[in-house]
């Protein structure tokens, strides 16, 4: 059945009622400030609502949508937000509308199931096309979460491409094995994404004991957990290390945390240190030299950030990179060190150590994880030398849906 109504908010309820679809529609999307122009859409047994606007302004005839450029063109000088359908039809997969200004849209079925109002369709949306879900975790667990995936078959196989891909957005962390003794191995594999985030350290960096060096991740000494340069607004979002020569004596283990199950833990455990994490303002520093460029990078965020739904999206954290200003309350002083000291043992706590075999890249979520490394020997006979590159996640998204659709594993 399809019909046009303008309801007002107890309209509504009434209407859910009988459509039997109120277990489907939670009240948080009925307003009792606005009216609603809805039409209402039985797809095979399943009952949906559109709005009547969003359907208009989402119509994907060729004046209103460019096919090839995928871009709305519709023109908003004469777009009438109350606009309302005069004639609804079905056929066996789409619906047909006619407005009053007398244009014409069709609406493929399976189209509007991906783009319904409905809680159950808009997670399936979320979790298969917009972002998969992050499964968070233990370092007893790492081994487990781990997943390991071979060089070449990721330059070679969209499946394999695929899997990696998506097993690093899951569980912020995977291991490419099998890597070619090249320092331009790592290009192959960025190429399969798109191209590298360039800092001002350089499209890609060399890890290795530097003496008079301008940070200090270049020294065979302990490095802390940290995320890497949160000085950045737009900070890597992924890095990629090619462990091109492991140290052959003690030491040079990697620690990895899951920040977001520290945060979690905190929240559910310490509610007053989160709120102190994802509220105090912090500001990050790094200033220095690089080939010859100088740099002044200041960012203020604080350690734990989170969205308008309070998920948390952004972990910043580097004892090396946080300035000296503090742009607070001196009355939160006290207490905000409390909590990143309480955050940053806690992640100690929380994390795996391993030691990446030579040969191996490490990928990590840069603003999920935090990383760091215990001292090792370096000598002329026992060296160790990393090639990095960071990657945003905004490519790598990115290509995880092109090759989900060229797999036909979203429409």
């Amino acid at each position: 059945m399809f019909t046009s109504r303008t309801f007002k908010i107890n309209k509504i309820c009434e209407y859910l009622l009988n459509a039997k679809v109120k277990r489907c529609y939670p009240k948080h999307i009925l307003s009792n400030r606005s009216v609603h122009d809805v039409i209402d859409v039985d797809i095979n047994g399943v009952k949906l609502i559109f709005p009547n606007v969003w359907l208009r302004d989402n119509c994907q005839c060729e004046q209103c949508f460019h096919v090839t450029a995928k871009s709305r063109i519709i023109d908003y000088n004469n777009f009438n937000v109350d606009t309302k359908p005069v004639k609804v039809t079905k056929n066996s997969n789409s619906l047909q509308v006619t407005w009053d200004d007398g244009h014409k849209s069709k609406y493929g079925f399976n189209w509007l199931k991906l783009r319904s109002f409905s809680p159950k369709y808009q997670k399936k949306y979320n979790d298969d096309i917009y972002r998969s879900p992050k499964i968070v975790w233990h370092g007893k667990d790492f081994y487990e979460i781990c997943k390991k995936h071979d060089y070449k078959d990721i330059v070679s196989s969209d499946e394999a491409l695929h899997k990696w891909l998506n097993d690093t957005s899951v569980y912020g962390v995977s291991v490419i094995e099998k890597t070619p003794n090249s320092e331009t191995a790592i290009d192959e594999i960025v190429k399969t994404v798109g191209f590298t985030k360039r800092t001002h350290y350089g499209e890609k960096f060399v890890v290795q004991n530097v003496t008079n060096t301008s940070n200090v991740a270049y020294l065979s000494s302990s490095l802390q957990i940290h995320t890497d340069l949160p000085y950045y607004e737009y900070c890597p979002g992924v890095n990629m290390l090619h462990f091109l020569v492991q140290t052959k004596g003690e030491g040079g283990e990697n620690i990895l945390s899951d920040g977001h199950y520290t945060a979690k833990y905190i929240k559910d455990n310490f509610p007053e240190d989160f709120k102190l994490l994802t509220n105090v303002q912090v500001e990050w520093s790094d200033v220095g030299e690089e080939a010859g460029n100088k740099f002044y990078k200041l960012y203020r965020a604080p350690i734990i950030e989170i969205d308008s739904n309070d998920e948390i999206n952004r972990i910043n954290f580097s004892i090396p990179q946080r300035g000296s200003h503090f742009p607070g309350s001196i009355e939160d002083v006290v207490p905000w060190y409390k909590a990143l000291k309480l955050f940053f043992n806690l992640n100690k706590k929380f994390a795996a150590k391993f030691k990446t075999p030579e040969g191996n890249i490490l990928v990590f979520d840069n603003i999920r994880l935090l990383h760091g490394r215990n001292k090792y020997e370096d000598s002329e006979n026992n060296v160790r030398k990393l090639i990095g590159a960071y990657i945003d996640w905004d490519e790598i998204y990115s290509r995880l849906r092109c090759v989900k659709v060229k797999l036909n594993l979203i429409d």
